[in-house]
């Protein structure tokens, strides 16, 4: 996709959203807490494009990087945001989203977690767990509001005939 205005207004928009909901927590089971602010990161890579899921993912993960004092995290959502908009090239938006949690953030978060930070290797398969129920759920909605809405169509613009 080319860069225009509505491209980058969107980009503001999902990282502005991606932000908002990295604050926003909802009680789960035995105590924790879950978000989804992986979502406005999918959205941005599914309807934006690559480039744009990578900014809304670094800039929507700054937040929470610095919640935790832990840069890992600005990476780890910039590539969930770039892959996303890779993959949804060529797979659904909920497989796309699915896709580049699996095969990327995840294994991000595993090994940054264990090496560099030295957590667990328990603690972090339970952050990973947890982590998969926010992706799955995140990118089933994507994949209903991107192809209910079209949302990649209104970002194009009209057709211009000659």
């Amino acid at each position: 996709m080319r860069l225009n205005s509505r491209l980058v207004a969107f980009t503001a928009v999902t990282s502005a959203l991606t932000v908002v909901l990295s604050v926003l927590t909802v009680p789960f089971f035995f105590g924790t807490r879950i978000h989804f602010f992986q979502a406005g990161i999918m959205l941005a890579g599914v309807v934006g494009g690559p480039f744009s899921g990578l900014i809304t993912g670094s800039i929507g993960g700054l937040y929470v990087a610095a919640m935790r004092s832990d840069p890992t995290i600005v990476i780890g959502n910039g590539l969930l945001g770039l892959f996303t908009g890779i993959f949804s090239r060529k797979l659904r938006p909920v497989l796309a989203g699915l896709a580049a949690w699996v095969l990327i953030q995840g294994p991000w978060i595993y090994i940054t977690g264990t090496l560099i930070l030295n957590v667990p290797s328990a603690a972090m398969q339970a952050i990973l767990a947890l982590l998969t129920v926010e992706d799955v759920i995140c990118a089933s909605v994507i994949d209903f509001l991107s192809n209910h809405f079209h949302l990649k169509d209104s970002l194009a613009g009209p057709v211009r005939r000659l």
